[in-house]
């Protein structure tokens, strides 16, 4: 449980003028500050009724009318918090919550921090840490997969996943500890079998794998898939970016070397999140300014999932100075076919390239599905239903489980490994896991994780 003893305050609606705004109270004071603004009528000091909306008058301490709203407490354990919550709802706009929040303060309570009521959530045992990322994932979500897969993770998802992985492993470690409690034939008659350990880390190895080959898949859900156009100076970079955007997104025009930045924008095609960057065109010579743009364009083709690589139907062939990463997907794109002779575009064709116009939208519809068997979406979709919304931090812990538990698994197989190393080895990979889901945490983990948070939520 939480060993906090104060009382928060937060706005928990965004700022802008709205019909409705809310300021939410949690902990141990949430009722008795509540009731110096709202009074003993909606809140009486005996007999506080859970979920149950009241109209009040809200005051401040001098007795100043800050607004008229409702009144909705929600008693420990069954709020979000799992400690008594509080929310005035209020007419909208940044005035009159603002007014209430500083009553809230002068009547004892203090400000929240960023994500720091999902903080109280997860240490009351109300939601695991994966889960409570999930909360942050589904605030930022832009998109219907990203939020459908932070949904499920949220309804433990991964947590029913990673779990599923330890329960065998802790019953193993409770298994050699125990055996390491007795002496002579007492200990031979209580040791695991070494098959029966080995059968248990190759279960376990094998969940891992799985949980992994989604970790990628995962990433693209959450952020979206990125796409970087490459190409030479004047290859129909941004205005090919501009027709699928279907907006002036990105400077164009006939001087070469005009894009000297990376442009970035986000695209929907069948469901699925796509995020275009524009970049500088790739050549030998340039400006100093320019070169500081192709470096730019080479960092973003690094990390990109798929590379549109455009090349100009009405220029002569020239060689490709993109150097494009190994395991990144590449599209070739034939750019201006509108001005090209259909010689050009035929042959162009006949080399797998995609031909397009972003003048006259030429190849635009099969550039788009391209893009969508590239990314794809079936897969995409699917482990968004299973909700392994990963974050680096799930992958990068899972990972080491997975590493650790491989050596343990050579320390049994090859050389034999006594119990009590087996059991040292076994924890240090139970740690690993347990810091996915919470299980196993510290101030600087939950330092990390709700620092992305808002304040409010």
């Amino acid at each position: 449980m939480s060993t906090t003893n104060d009382t928060i305050v937060a706005i928990a609606t965004a700022a802008g003028e709205a019909g409705l705004a809310i300021v939410r109270l949690s902990g141990p004071g949430a009722v008795g500050v509540a009731r110096r603004l709202a009074g003993a009528r909606a809140l009486p000091r005996e007999g506080v009724r859970s979920h149950q909306a009241r109209a009040a008058t809200l005051r401040d301490a001098a007795g100043e009318i800050l607004d008229h709203g409702l009144v909705l407490p929600m008693l420990a354990p069954r709020s979000y918090t799992g400690e008594d919550v509080v929310e005035f709802h209020c007419h909208g706009g940044a005035l009159c919550a603002r007014r209430v929040t500083a009553a809230c303060r002068d009547a004892g309570a203090r400000p929240a921090g960023p994500g720091e009521f999902t903080r109280r959530a997860f240490l009351n045992g109300r939601l695991s840490l994966d889960q409570a990322e999930a909360v942050a994932d589904l605030i930022h979500a832009e998109d219907e997969l990203a939020a459908r897969a932070a949904l499920r993770q949220l309804r433990g998802g991964l947590r029913r996943d990673v779990e599923a992985i330890e329960r065998p492993l802790l019953d193993l470690l409770a298994r050699l500890e125990g055996g390491l409690e007795f002496e002579g034939d007492d200990a031979a008659a209580v040791a695991v079998p070494r098959a029966g350990l080995l059968a248990v880390l190759d279960a376990a190895l094998a969940a891992l794998a799985r949980l992994l080959a989604d970790a990628d898949a995962a990433r693209r859900v959450r952020e979206g898939v990125h796409v970087v156009l490459l190409g030479a100076p004047n290859a129909g970079k941004s205005s090919l970016f501009n027709a699928l955007l279907s907006q002036e997104r990105a400077l164009v025009d006939a001087e070469p070397g005009t894009t000297r930045d990376v442009v970035t924008a986000r695209l929907r095609l069948g469901g699925v999140s796509f995020v275009l960057h524009d970049t500088a065109g790739l050549r030998s010579d340039g400006g100093r300014v320019e070169a500081l743009g192709m470096a730019r364009a080479r960092e973003a083709a690094a990390s990109a999932d798929v590379v549109l690589l455009l090349s100009d139907l009405t220029a002569p062939a020239g060689r490709d100075v993109a150097d494009i990463p190994a395991g990144v997907a590449v599209l070739n794109v034939a750019a201006k076919a509108d001005l090209a002779a259909p010689a050009r575009r035929e042959a162009a064709r006949a080399e797998g390239r995609l031909v397009t116009s972003a003048r006259d939208g030429t190849g635009l519809d099969e550039l788009r599905a391209a893009l969508l068997a590239a990314a794809d979406g079936e897969r995409l979709r699917e482990v968004a239903d299973l909700g392994h919304a990963f974050h680096e931090r799930h992958r990068h812990r899972l990972a080491a489980a997975r590493d650790e538990l491989a050596a343990l698994r050579d320390e049994v197989a090859l050389r034999d490994a006594p119990a009590e190393v087996a059991a040292g080895l076994l924890a240090g990979i139970l740690a690993e896991l347990g810091e996915v889901t919470g299980r196993v945490f510290s101030e600087h983990l939950l330092g990390e994780v709700f620092a992305r948070f808002c304040v409010g939520k």
